[in-house]
Order: C-alpha cells, then sequence, then structure tokens
C-alpha cells in the first residue's frame, strides 16, 4: 500500500497556478447577477431563452472561471448519462463505434484516423475514410459539439455513415455496443532483449495488469523496456502513482499534492521488489496528467531517459461529486508537485533528448507491425540506441 506521509516546510497558501480571483471590487454581486439576468430575459432578442438557460450558463460559467486557461473546460459538469460514459472510460470501456476521427470544417467532413479493436467500425470501416453524412445530416457548418452529440448515442443505437473511400462514395450502418478499449499493448522487439510496452490511457486496474506483462518479461530475461506513453491524456491519478510504483525503488517520493486544508504531502514508493529494467520513456505534447506524474518520478529519480517532446502540462487534481439532481460536478482540489517540489502546470515535463514527430506519423507508424515500426519511428530508432 503507498504511504501519504506528512511534510512541513512547504507554504500552506501557496499562489494559485493560474489567475482566478476579480480585479473590480462588487458591493453586491448576488444582486448585480440578478439584475443582469433579468435585463437579458426583458430585452433578449429571442423568447426562446428561459431563466433556467441562463442559470445553467451561470454554471457553466464558473466552472470555465476556476479552469486553467489552457484548458477551459477543465472544471465541468455532466448529466446521469453522460457521466456513465466518463467511468466506462476510466474502467477501459467503451460504448460507441470505436472510431477516432478529425474534422475538416472547409470540406464538412470526418476523416477516420484510428479504429479500435473488437469495435463496431472493426472490419467495415477503414482509416482514411471520409464521413459526409451522419443519418443523412450534412456535416458542414457544424460545430464539434454538435458533431459530437450526433455521433454519441446508447448502446444497440444505430447510425448511418455516408462515407467516401477512394472514388466510392456509399452507406454503412452500426450500431454501437460497449467493448474493452486494448490500451496496454506489449511486444517484443526482434533480436533484441527489448520490449516495448505501450500504455494509451491510464485506466483503473492498469498497474496490475501491467505487473502481470511486467513479471513475464522478466522471467524470459527482458532486461530493457521502452515505455511509451505519447498521446496518452491520463485517466485514473491513482494508477499512474502505481504505475511509477513499479518502478521506483521503496521511499522514493512518487508525488507531492497540495490541498486547501493541508500542506504538501508526498506519496512514497513501497513495493520492495521493484521492476530493475532499464528504461526508456516515450513522451510527447499529448501526454498528460496521470502519465505525467510517471514522467516527473522517473525524471527527477532519474530512474528512466526521456525522449520526445514537451508534455502537455496538466498538472492539478480533480474531484467528482455528486448533486442533488444525480448530476456530477468536477473541479480542481489539489495541485500536484514533482518529487522534486515543482510544478508541471502549464510548463509540461521536458525530455532528456527531443525528438519530434507529426500526429499523421505516429498514427500511421503505430498501426505497422513491431518489425515494420523499429526502422521507420523515430522515437523507437532514437531509444534502441540509446539502450
Amino acid at each position: 500500500m503507498l504511504m501519504l506521509i506528512s511534510v512541513t516546510g512547504y507554504s500552506q497558501n501557496m499562489t494559485p497556478l493560474f489567475p482566478i480571483s476579480i480585479d473590480d471590487e462588487l458591493e453586491d454581486p448576488r444582486a448585480l447577477f440578478e439584475e443582469v439576468k433579468d435585463l437579458i430575459l426583458q430585452n433578449y432578442y429571442s423568447s426562446e431563452l428561459s431563466e433556467e438557460d441562463l442559470y445553467w450558463a451561470g454554471i457553466k460559467g464558473m466552472l470555465r472561471h476556476i479552469s486553467p486557461p489552457e484548458n477551459p473546460e477543465l472544471s465541468t459538469i455532466w448529466t446521469a448519462e453522460e457521466y456513465e460514459k466518463i467511468l466506462n472510460s476510466l474502467k477501459g470501456v467503451d460504448v460507441s463505434l470505436g472510431i477516432t476521427t478529425t474534422f475538416d470544417s472547409n470540406t464538412g467532413s470526418l476523416t477516420i484516423t484510428r479504429i479500435e479493436t473488437n469495435s463496431p467500425a472493426k472490419d467495415t470501416l477503414q482509416v482514411h475514410d471520409r464521413i459526409l453524412r451522419v443519418d443523412g445530416k450534412s456535416l458542414k457548418g457544424s460545430s464539434v459539439p454538435e458533431i459530437n452529440k450526433l455521433m454519441d448515442g446508447p448502446e444497440g443505437s444505430s447510425v448511418t455513415f455516408t462515407i467516401n473511400r477512394d472514388i466510392e462514395v456509399f452507406d454503412v450502418s452500426l450500431t454501437r455496443k460497449s467493448f474493452d478499449v486494448n490500451n496496454l499493448v506489449v511486444s517484443l522487439i526482434p533480436a533484441r532483449s527489448v520490449a516495448l510496452v505501450e500504455i494509451r490511457k491510464v485506466y483503473l486496474g492498469l498497474s496490475e495488469e501491467l505487473e502481470r506483462e511486467l513479471t513475464s518479461l522478466r522471467d524470459i530475461g527482458i532486461k530493457d523496456i521502452i515505455l511509451d506513453l505519447r498521446h496518452n491524456s491520463g485517466g485514473v491519478l491513482n494508477e499512474g502513482v502505481k504505475v511509477a510504483n513499479l518502478f521506483l525503488s521503496p521511499n522514493n517520493i512518487i508525488l507531492r499534492t497540495l490541498a486547501r486544508s493541508t500542506d504538501k504531502k508526498p506519496i512514497v514508493a513501497d513495493k520492495a521488489d521493484s521492476f530493475k529494467f532499464n528504461l526508456i520513456l516515450l513522451i510527447d505534447e499529448k501526454t498528460a496528467s496521470a502519465s505525467e506524474i510517471i514522467a516527473v518520478a522517473f525524471q527527477d529519480h532519474k530512474r528512466a531517459t526521456i525522449i520526445g517532446t514537451k508534455t502537455f502540462g496538466k498538472g492539478v487534481i480533480e474531484t467528482t461529486y455528486t448533486l442533488s439532481n444525480d448530476y456530477r460536478v468536477k473541479f480542481i482540489t489539489n495541485a500536484m508537485y514533482s518529487p522534486a517540489g515543482k510544478s508541471w502546470q502549464a510548463k509540461g515535463v521536458l525530455p532528456d533528448f527531443l525528438v519530434e514527430q507529426n500526429d499523421n506519423s505516429y498514427r500511421a507508424l503505430s498501426r505497422l507491425p513491431i518489425e515494420n515500426r523499429i526502422s521507420r519511428d523515430i522515437y523507437l530508432i532514437t531509444a534502441l540506441k540509446l539502450l
């Protein structure tokens, strides 16, 4: 069990990581809010606007205000149905069509960039297919939230896409279903005692699954691990801590956290038989949150050589609360600091060796067999040279 130990010497009244106070002095802000609300309801050009709409907008505005400027939707509110999808994602389960897309607002089309194994789209759609219509609706002029709403739906519901593939245009119907997402991929690199371990999301149960995989690798004589956290947006914070714990020596500090009512507290490694692999860590600008915990812990303890670009820079912890109507609200309750006591919020984690690769190259290479990737992926080429 990981240990949480109180440490003195840090100021409890820390300067906020980003601006949150209002410079203007307001005598009665509640009365001012009601006055502005009433003026809008009386004079706004559309009668469809309701008082409920403005209260909902007020809640959204509060949450945006207490979010980092570079991530204004970090604090948010979900309906019960929306939160169910969040929970499934944290468990490594998805209820969807199983595709990742990019949106081109000029052509009004979605281009498929990734298809999940075992998903409804597998064996039906292909990477690079363009979605022109969803249930007959043109996407031209649509916003990303509007498109997300078209793509989402409950398990068992169906959707019809109009697909452009090469010179063909045809319709495909798919039914949304629940499926396990393959977020941990382990590959042996040919002719080397090296394994590539790709963690695509930090999900519930990751550390236990990873420990089993690492034990198997150790048992067959693997000495070197390339741990790939590229495009890993994070997930369950405790799992990120537990992953770091698998590799660090006992009593190494993994992470320091700061809450409103407490000094900085370190979470300390406690695994007596931690893994001793030689480690290379791969990161990029989409490595964030729980996956950055692993990066800063390895960096401060010089546990791994880090290759890539600066990470995203999310060094805060949010807590989710259940409201009286079963909605959920999430906002920041803790700041995170590296073992050395440094914040990486909005700064990111810097690599030891700078290696850059664009998104399209990463996505294309990640679909190739490992024997083809090792001669084309600049990250892997650099890692193998350093091992």
